[in-house]
């Protein structure tokens, strides 16, 4: 499993850069949708195993998740605000994500803009601010002004509004995963159709409303639940190497040819399959891997900034816009993530694991 969340975490720096030999991988977009798959199926995993349904097991996993989030996401928050003040120091000049506050601001958006940053700290919220667009003075709904770009292009950390559906998946956690299996079923069969009939009917207006907000997200959190419910019936079918090793070829083919498959069947196809083997990729997961897949969350996190310091040094235009390889982004952001998980990750990873410990 975690070779799986470093592929993704990979695809979707690729995704901001440029794919190496233009591959027919998957998409930046799905990699998102599938990350959530996965933690739904973690979500569902440790609170069967590590935090009973008490006071204290419950305050014990918002903790331990909040230990994991927020640290290292404000860190790079901090890093990125550092390399933007010493931006408009050296050049002399606001830089151009600073730059496209001032016509907000001035066209009476200040409101919306403080709100915007206090949902950075807090991240709880930021997925909202991303349903509307901006171009110059005009701010509106997603998908309604021209040539709009998303709020979170506002952000110091752009790609973090998933942290706050990750994060709004928490809060519920502790009871969505303790429901019945076909409660859940139901529930998730109706988010899909939900999200389907938005795509058909109003497919630019509603784009932000199935991409951004958590509550059209929480169908494919409920498919991570259902697949770790799906171990739990056939769990010893995958603990066979047949069954370890063909799910990871069958996994490896899907993010492989991603690309190849009809667009209008992709997702869903990617999306069930996951589900489907993901008893098996779990099952196979050994010690490196788990510490492949830990660092996915800090290079998703931090290659954004990366990316801006390779622009820098590579001097790029003052508007930004020069490109960068895919590999050489993908390189950085594993070395400033190995950094950031011996610095930061680890040490909270030994305490979060010895409250949890305690508790058991």
């Amino acid at each position: 499993m975690g070779w799986v969340r470093f592929f993704l975490a990979a695809a979707v720096v690729f995704h901001h850069s440029s794919v190496p030999w233009n591959l027919p991988i998957v998409d930046g977009h799905q990699a998102v949708r599938l990350f959530y798959i996965i933690s739904g199926f973690y979500m569902a995993l440790i609170l069967d195993r590590k935090y009973p349904a008490t006071r204290e097991g419950i305050w014990l996993f918002y903790s331990n998740r909040a230990l994991r989030i927020f640290p290292i996401y404000w860190l790079v928050l901090v890093a990125a605000g550092l390399f933007y003040a010493a931006a408009w120091i050296w050049l002399g000049q606001i830089p151009e994500r600073f730059g496209w506050y001032l016509p907000l601001i001035e066209s009476g958006h200040g409101t919306f803009l403080t709100g915007l940053g206090v949902s950075q700290l807090a991240l709880f919220g930021l997925d909202w601010f991303n349903l509307f667009d901006f171009h110059g003075v005009a701010l509106a709904w997603g998908g309604t002004v021209p040539e709009g770009r998303s709020a979170g292009f506002l952000c110091l950390v752009p790609q973090a509004w998933t942290l706050a559906v990750e994060l709004s998946f928490y809060l519920f956690a502790p009871w969505i995963v303790r429901a019945r299996t076909c409660s859940l079923t139901l529930l998730c069969a109706v988010g899909f159709a939900v999200r389907i009939g938005l795509w058909m009917w109003r497919p630019l207006e509603t784009g932000s409303l199935n991409y951004f907000w958590f509550p059209l997200q929480l169908p494919f959190f409920l498919l991570g639940i259902l697949s770790y419910r799906w171990k739990g019936v056939v769990g010893i079918c995958w603990k066979y190497p047949g069954g370890t090793w063909g799910s990871r070829a069958l996994m490896l083919g899907l993010l492989f040819g991603y690309g190849l498959l009809p667009n209008a069947w992709a997702q869903g196809i990617s999306c069930a399959l996951l589900a489907f083997l993901m008893p098996g990729l779990f099952e196979g997961e050994g010690k490196w891997q788990r510490w492949v897949g830990e660092l996915s969350y800090p290079i998703y996190v931090v290659h954004i900034l990366v990316k801006w310091v390779f622009l820098a040094l590579l001097g790029a235009d003052r508007a930004g816009r020069a490109e960068i390889s895919g590999l050489l982004l993908l390189g950085g952001a594993v070395l400033a993530s190995i950094v950031i998980e011996k610095a930061v990750g680890i040490p909270l990873e030994k305490v979060r694991q010895g409250r949890a410990l305690r508790l058991a």
